[in-house]
């Protein structure tokens, strides 16, 4: 049954050449029927779908009309605002009422605190006058007794002693002089008769210096100590302080054998405060600072050493110091840069000039004759080799010539390290200096002290005649031993 209706529907038409036309007729009608069909069907699939997955409709319960009043008119909007105005007005004479009570309180605070701070002047004064006066009455007082002790008759005379020769007074802490060392107690006169009685009295004058009833004084001095220079961080700069710096003075350092030697000067501008050892910030921002390096060849890096740094502070201070660092760049000693080396030609010419020379030799030798008899060797010269004998003589000379020229100019050329500026580097501090200005002076003159010292116990090394110790011993049995030329002017 399938078979026929495939034969039927999609089986293609057969005939003749000539209903060719009719048979692509009706395969056309049919293929239009079966893309009918196809449709039809397709569509009622999507409905049948989209009727099975559509959502249900929910049943809304209706819903009742609000019903409204009466209609509100326009009288009854005026007596609205008017109701709305009175409870304004009444709010506003409330709150006028409050703020008059307000007033009229804060005035009587304000008339009895005047009040009170005028009684107070008054209690005060007066009792600063009663104060004042009960302190001078008490010092006329003390006045008018001590001038009443010193016009009394009955007072102790000056010297200490009375007309029996007994003190006149107990002296204060015992008899001795003030600030003085102790005398030997006085013995007493067993009679009136005694010869001695004048030396083993004390004179007056070794009585001490003042006594009752009377005023003395005695002046004490010393050397007040000075006060030693505090280091802060304000004035001082220790050792590992390091700075953030920018390169504004690059260099070509020298990286050849006497590199160190022949250092190049260098310039750095900082860019931040600096920072102490223990994280505190300094005053070091766009201060300028030199330094020299030399370059190190196999590290591809110019190792730079400070000079001098000069700043100028906010209060017109100029700071300028010695001071001893090191640059790091990327964490490492040094500044890297870029290796330079120009003399590879010449080095290459040296090599041909050599060349040269060898080949001339060679060609020498080829054209001269060795002949050795019982007188010795002789060399001679043919004929037809004296022209490659005279070309060997020239090139040989010349070659020589060449060769030593480029050696010497090979000399002059050495691998630089191009340091370029614009790079941003640490400048580590490897001694402490200080910022002020004045004390930075003293400190750059103790420097220069230290240095003077150093120099002259080289030169006093130097200039002393060294004894061998031997040469005493040999002096003293009469051999006469000459000094040693080392260190004589």
């Amino acid at each position: 049954m399938f078979d026929k209706f495939r034969e039927r529907f999609f089986s293609d038409k057969e005939g003749d050449f000539d209903r060719g036309g009719d048979i692509n007729a009706e395969t056309t009608k049919r293929n239009q029927h079966i893309t009918s069909v196809i449709v039809l069907f397709l569509v009622l699939a999507v409905l049948g779908v989209y009727q099975y997955t559509r959502p249900k409709t929910v049943k809304v319960a209706p819903t009742t009309a609000v019903e409204f009043g009466a209609i509100v008119d326009k009288g009854f909007t005026e007596k609205d605002n008017q109701s709305a105005l009175t409870q304004q007005q009444m709010l506003i004479a409330t709150l006028t009422k409050e703020m008059r009570d307000l007033k009229g309180k804060m005035q009587g605070f304000k008339k009895e605190t005047e009040q009170r701070i005028r009684s107070a002047k008054l209690d005060t004064a007066s009792l600063v006058e009663d104060k004042v006066r009960r302190e001078m009455q008490s010092t006329v007082d003390e006045l008018k007794a001590k001038m009443a002790a010193m016009q009394s008759p009955a007072s102790p005379p000056v010297d200490g002693f009375n007309d029996g020769g007994e003190a006149a007074y107990p002296l204060v802490g015992g008899d001795e002089t003030f600030g003085q060392a102790r005398l030997p107690p006085r013995p007493l006169p067993s009679s009136d008769n005694n010869p001695n009685l004048d030396t083993l009295a004390y004179p007056p004058r070794q009585q001490r210096s003042f006594a009752q009833h009377q005023f003395d004084s005695t002046d004490f001095s010393w050397q007040e100590e000075a006060e030693a220079p505090r280091r802060t961080t304000d004035n001082y700069v220790p050792t590992g302080t390091f700075v953030t710096a920018v390169v504004t003075g690059g260099a070509d350092a020298n990286a050849g054998v006497l590199g160190q030697g022949d250092t190049t000067p260098m310039v750095f501008q900082t860019l931040n405060n600096g920072i102490l050892p223990n994280g505190q910030p300094s005053k070091l921002k766009d201060c300028t600072i030199t330094g020299a390096t030399y370059g190190e060849i196999s590290s591809s890096r110019g190792i730079v050493r400070t000079h001098r740094m000069s700043c100028i502070f906010d209060n017109k201070d100029i700071l300028d110091v010695a001071v001893k660092g090191t640059v790091f760049n990327f964490g490492r000693n040094g500044i890297r840069g870029t290796t330079i080396l120009k003399n590879g030609k010449v080095v290459q010419m040296a090599g041909i000039s050599g060349i040269l020379t060898g080949l001339g030799e060679a060609g020498k030798g080829l054209s001269e004759t060795t002949s050795t008899s019982a007188l010795g060797s002789t060399s001679s010269v043919s004929g037809q080799d004296i022209g490659l004998n005279l070309l060997g003589n020239a090139t040989a000379s010349v070659g020589a010539k060449l060769a030593d020229y480029y050696i010497g100019l090979a000399e002059m050329y050495h691998p630089i390290v191009e340091i370029n500026p614009g790079s941003v580097v640490n400048i580590v501090f490897l001694e402490g200096f200080p910022l002020d200005p004045l004390e930075a002076a003293e400190y750059e003159q103790a420097q220069a002290q230290e240095q003077s010292s150093q120099s002259n116990q080289l030169m006093e090394v130097i200039s002393n005649v060294t004894q061998n110790p031997l040469a005493n011993q040999i002096n003293a049995q009469g051999i006469q031993v000459p000094s040693s030329p080392f260190g004589q002017k």
